[in-house]
């Protein structure tokens, strides 16, 4: 069984990895390779890591899997997939940037199932409001405009992935602009809107082509048992087998 989780950002999608990699026989990363994706325009990066999981829970080498290194949890969790006694039956990635390339997963594997998770539409555009400010300690805040003034370059205190810019207002990030769509917004708070709002449409879109792979899950259903029994048996796990988690923090991860 190979899962894919989804969802706008900030929607408990670390909650969604760790309840998969609670199964028995099952890893679950958490944005696994970002440094490769990107938005809409090129599928490879995805495709190989469908193809990469089917090929470890068929009995293939646990080592060939394509991992960003610079993540962490990426590296931890290809840790333990390495120290499993033997292969898993079950293989999952979270992050919001599959969304685009449903169809073209499908088409290579048609068994692998989706789950987007929703969370109300304010809620989530001031969580990445938050989460998209570059947070220094006071001191370095200082230094850094100083350093700024001094040698006429910018100072930042946020990204901003959702529109195009030049780097003068917002600081550019190699990795995360690259994965998200890119609006014509009056401000960075609209374009965050206004992709709430394309995701979403986007998401319901994907469900009515793929109803038996593809389905949307209120973010308060990872917070509750009879919720997470509802998305375990939907992906095809039998009651007996689910473990199901505590009460999630749901807001603890993210892009930058």
């Amino acid at each position: 069984m190979i899962i894919i989780g989804l969802g706008s950002g900030r929607t408990g999608t670390a909650s969604m990895a760790s309840l998969f990699g609670s199964q028995r026989q099952a890893i679950c990363f958490h944005e696994l390779n970002p440094t490769c994706a990107a938005h809409q325009v090129n599928p490879q990066s995805v495709l190989n890591t469908i193809n990469e999981f089917q090929r470890i829970i068929d009995g293939g080498d646990k080592r060939l899997l394509s991992v960003d290194y610079s993540r962490k949890r990426s590296v931890d969790t290809y840790a333990q997939l390495l120290a499993l006694p033997q292969n898993p039956a079950i293989m999952g990635d979270i992050a919001y940037y599959y969304l685009t390339y449903v169809d073209e997963i499908l088409a290579i594997n048609p068994s692998v199932k989706f789950v987007c998770i929703k969370r109300d539409k304010t809620e989530t555009v001031d969580s990445w409001m938050e989460k998209s400010k570059i947070v220094r300690w006071r001191s370095l805040r200082w230094a850094d405009r100083l350093k700024a003034m001094i040698t006429r370059t910018p100072y930042h205190e946020s990204w901003n992935f959702w529109q195009a810019h030049d780097g003068t207002q917002w600081e550019t990030n190699p990795v995360w602009d690259n994965t998200f769509p890119s609006f014509d917004a009056s401000s960075k708070r609209e374009a965050v809107e206004m992709y709430w709002d394309w995701y979403y449409q986007e998401a319901e879109k994907t469900e009515q082509r793929h109803p038996e792979c593809f389905q949307i899950f209120d973010i308060s259903c990872l917070s509750n048992p009879e919720g997470q029994k509802d998305i375990l048996k939907f992906c095809g796990f039998k009651q007996e087998e689910m473990q199901l988690k505590g009460e999630f923090h749901l807001h603890k991860s993210s892009p930058a």
